[in-house]
């Protein structure tokens, strides 16, 4: 199965975007698929099997996939059924064996441990090619597992099948074609196991209800990639040079950035030398402002004119002069207006200063007359009251005084104001200055002086006023000077950050050239020391370039490998969702709709859980797992199998015990939905059973005829020899067919035995429940205690009525009515229907049956089994 799987997986590399070495690894599995299957993960057993014959035979290794050798699955088999099997020696069989096969159905019974599986396993070597139980147990050599131990051989079995057209097939194995043949109970086991699972194993049960967890173990062994640790990636000799270019990662990132610091500079500079002038380059524009050897640059330029002073301003202005000049005379003039006024009352002033006097003497002596020292109380004007009155009469002289005194200070004040413009002018023009000698005068004086006329016709005012004049000229000159200075100021100091600029452009600059030159001369040295390294790095470069290939092949084919896996659940069991549901159904079909499915959702991919819906609410979905037991759930198991095989129209049904993997509850009704439904009525059906009751039950379930039609083969437990006991030839099991054998060697009370079993085997089960689906099933039944078992004439007379009855609807109710008359036609009372009643107790001298009567039942019995079959 392992194999073959995978055969079926290398089919689908054949496809566009799988490279060539993932198909190379593909092959070298294949060819070492023994070799390499039972290693596992651990210390990386595998992956290093794998890396050790990739990397010897890799490039010897066929990148073709080779198709299947005819194995197509959608192909329908050239054979309807078996015919015949030759096994021996293998497994238990130490000589040869001949089956004969050629029937519909081939039943198997012997207890555990007779050779039954030995039989199973010889139809599946020769129809697969393989035994799955011989992969689990790992048996790299499958014909060592296959050799019997007594007689240390083994012989391939021969299989010989009937064609379509009724012609003997020599049977070659094809294990695409005969996979779904087989049903094996440990399968359906592991199935039913399924609630222990976690839900992201779930899916895996679905392949390993089909066999295939062989095949999911040898995928999950498989590590995921090739990686260092087993495979030479880097190169031993690179990855020295790489320890030693580490030592160089500082110099080649130097390298590195500061280049790119050059790059940036080029664009820096540029824009600088754009900024100062437009068209003009840096160098031109650093000649220009800083100058070169033969010629000074702009910014020593300005330095040197900006040192030359410009000279101090006086700040005099004729018209400030002037203003003094009126203000002097205007104040002099009222001044004088002023002095002639207090000279007119000059007596009142002298009363206002005797008036003064006395008011100042009242505190001194404030009851007697400062005068005469003569009492206020005895004067007839009180001085001091008179000097107050007097005093406010005489209040304008203190206010023309008072104007007067500052007339006078403002006169002083504007004084020195003209004294300091003297003084500025001889300061300003010292050579000669006719104004030295008016520098110390101050006052009237000073105005007075400033008057008079001089010589030369002029007075010293009018030289003031053309000094002031000649210097207001002078500060004009000079504002215009700082104007010009100023802006030169402004020039020179965006000079200054523009060669500031200039400044750490060239410092970048240089510094970036000498970190270049210097981890040029480290990168230099370096390759001239490590040169034979290098020429090995580049020898050694083609391996490791091999081996690179090889683990991203590896790891490619290990994904590619696991979807596959993955998609394997998916496709097995596409499109069986309504037949399963069917089958199951039919396995409980004593169920109520509300245990019964109508739709079931298998877990196809992982975190899936197996859902169910029943047919009382076919929308509400159920996790099986809570809902179903463990034999419903064994049966949805049996019902994918089945359903796989009906949709691969396989010919054959094979069971190596799988139906007692299944409850008691629902056996009987497995056992229906194989025989007497319709769903494997064409396909040649192989069970093996280790119970001699289910044996039994399918050899009565079905009619005599069909059951005398099968083949049936007892393995019967070993004695002393080592070699497996068939009984090719072992009593039938079907209790009409025993009961004519038993009549035909004159066996009558052997006969009536098996009657009296048919009889009851027919009516409890086949003829009650053919009433019960055509009329009305409840019947009325006598016992003649609570211990009593039913009678089976009484059972059948209740069954005659109920046939008998106008409103049974089979209208061939005839070909059943009449074999139950004849059988009741029969005396109730006689010894033979007592007998049949229930049985007889071993007693002596007892009279005999009788043959005629025991004849008739028997053939009542038959005709009532085909009736009741057809």
């Amino acid at each position: 199965m392992l194999r073959a799987e995978f055969l079926r997986f290398l089919q689908t590399l054949n496809t566009v975007g799988i490279p060539n070495e993932v198909r190379k690894i593909a092959n070298l599995v294949l060819a070492n698929l023994d070799a390499i299957e039972p290693l596992g993960t651990n210390q990386g057993q595998r992956v290093k099997r794998v890396v050790a014959l990739a990397q010897t035979n890799w490039d010897s290794l066929s990148s073709e996939i080779q198709p299947l050798p005819e194995q197509n699955t959608e192909l329908v088999s050239s054979i309807s059924r078996l015919k015949s099997l030759s096994v021996g020696p293998f497994r238990g069989f130490s000589r040869q064996e001949d089956f004969d096969l050629d029937a519909r159905l081939v039943l198997i019974y012997g207890p555990n441990g007779t050779g039954k599986s030995s039989f199973c396993e010889a139809l599946e070597y020769k129809l697969l090619g393989s035994v799955a139980e011989a992969e689990s147990k790992r048996f790299r050599n499958q014909n060592e597992y296959f050799k019997n131990a007594h007689v240390n051989d083994f012989t391939m079995p021969e299989v010989i099948g009937v064609g379509d057209q009724g012609q003997e097939v020599s049977i070659e194995s094809n294990e695409a074609l005969y996979r779904f043949c087989f049903v094996e109970k440990n399968r359906i086991d592991n199935f039913s196991r399924i609630a222990a699972l976690a839900p992201s194993r779930q899916t895996e049960l679905i392949s390993t209800l089909f066999g295939l967890d062989l095949f999911n173990d040898f995928v999950r062994n498989f590590t995921a990639e090739i990686d260092s640790k087993y495979i030479d990636l880097t190169g031993i000799k690179a990855a020295q040079l790489k320890d030693k270019r580490l030592t160089l990662s500082g110099a080649n990132q130097q390298l590195e950035a500061n280049n790119a610091e050059l790059q940036k500079l080029v664009s820096e500079e540029q824009t600088l030398a754009t900024q100062y002038r437009e068209g003009i380059t840096f160098q031109q524009m650093i000649i220009e402002i800083k100058g070169d050897e033969q010629n000074n640059g702009i910014i020593q330029k300005l330095e040197a004119e900006l040192q030359t002073p410009i000279g101090n301003k006086s700040s005099l202005t004729y018209i400030a002069l002037q203003e003094v000049s009126g203000l002097i005379i205007s104040n002099l003039t009222e001044l004088n207006t002023k002095q002639q006024q207090l000279a007119a009352v000059s007596q009142q002033v002298s009363f206002k200063n005797l008036y003064n006097a006395i008011v100042q003497l009242q505190p001194d002596s404030p009851e007697h007359c400062p005068a005469c020292h003569t009492q206020l109380t005895q004067t007839q004007i009180n001085p001091y009251t008179h000097a107050n009155e007097e005093l406010v009469k005489l209040e304008f002289l203190a206010t023309l005084q008072e104007s007067m005194s500052q007339l006078e200070q403002k006169i002083i004040q504007l004084m020195q104001t003209v004294s300091q413009i003297i003084s500025t002018c001889c300061h300003c023009l010292p050579q000669r200055n006719i104004l030295e000698s008016y520098l110390t005068p101050s006052g009237g004086t000073l105005w007075n002086a400033l008057q008079q006329q001089l010589q030369d016709g002029s007075t010293p005012w009018q030289h003031l006023e053309s000094q002031v004049k000649l210097l207001e000229e002078s500060d004009k000159k000079i504002d215009e000077t700082a104007q010009i200075r100023e802006a030169k100021q402004i020039a020179l100091g965006k000079l200054r950050e523009l060669d500031r600029k200039i400044i750490v452009l060239q410092t970048r600059r240089n510094t970036a050239q000498q970190v270049i030159e210097s981890a040029q001369q480290l990168i230099n040295s370096f390759y001239t020391k490590n040169m034979q390294l290098i020429a090995d790095v580049a020898l050694e470069d083609a391996i490791v370039r091999k081996n690179c290939l090889i683990s991203g092949s590896y790891s490619r084919f290990v994904a590619t490998l696991n979807a596959y896996k993955e998609r394997l659940p998916q496709q097995l069991v596409a499109n069986l969702g309504d037949n399963v549901v069917t089958l199951y159904n039919a396995f409980n079909r004593n169920d109520l709709p509300r245990e019964k499915l109508s739709t079931i959702k298998l877990p196809l991919i992982q975190n899936q859980r197996l859902e169910v819906s029943f047919q009382n609410n076919p929308e509400q979905y159920f996790d099986a797992l809570h809902v179903l037991s463990e034999g419903h759930v064994r049966c949805i198991g049996l019902a994918i199998l089945l359903a796989k095989n009906i949709n691969e129209r396989c010919p054959l049904l094979i069971f190596d015990d799988p139906v007692n993997a299944i409850d008691d509850d629902h056996r009987e009704s497995i056992r229906r939905t194989l025989f007497e439904d319709v769903f494997f009525a064409e396909k040649q059906i192989i069970l093996a059973c280790h119970g001699e009751e289910f044996f039994k039950d399918i050899h009565n379930l079905l009619p005599a005829q069909v059951a005398a039609q099968s083949r049936s083969f007892s393995f019967l437990p070993r004695l002393d020899e080592s070699h497996i006991r068939v009984d090719f030839n072992c009593s039938p099991r079907n209790y009409i067919i025993a009961a004519r054998g038993h009549f035909e060697r004159n066996e009558i009370r052997e006969a009536l035995a098996k009657s009296r079993q048919s009889l009851e085997s027919l009516m409890k089960t086949k003829v009650w429940r053919y009433v019960n689906r055509y009329g009305d099933g409840n019947l009325s039944l006598k016992l003649r205690s609570y211990t009593s078992p039913i009678e089976l004439r009484n059972l059948s007379e209740q069954i005659k009525k109920q046939i008998n009855k106008a409103d049974f609807s089979d209208p061939n109710k005839n070909e059943v009515f009449s074999p139950i008359d004849a059988l009741l036609g029969l005396n109730g009372d006689s010894r033979e229907w007592r007998y049949l009643n229930k049985g007889t107790h071993e007693e002596n001298d007892r009279a005999e049956f009788d043959r005629a009567t025991v004849s008739t039942m028997i053939s009542a019995l038959e005709n009532l089994d085909q009736a009741i079959a057809g």
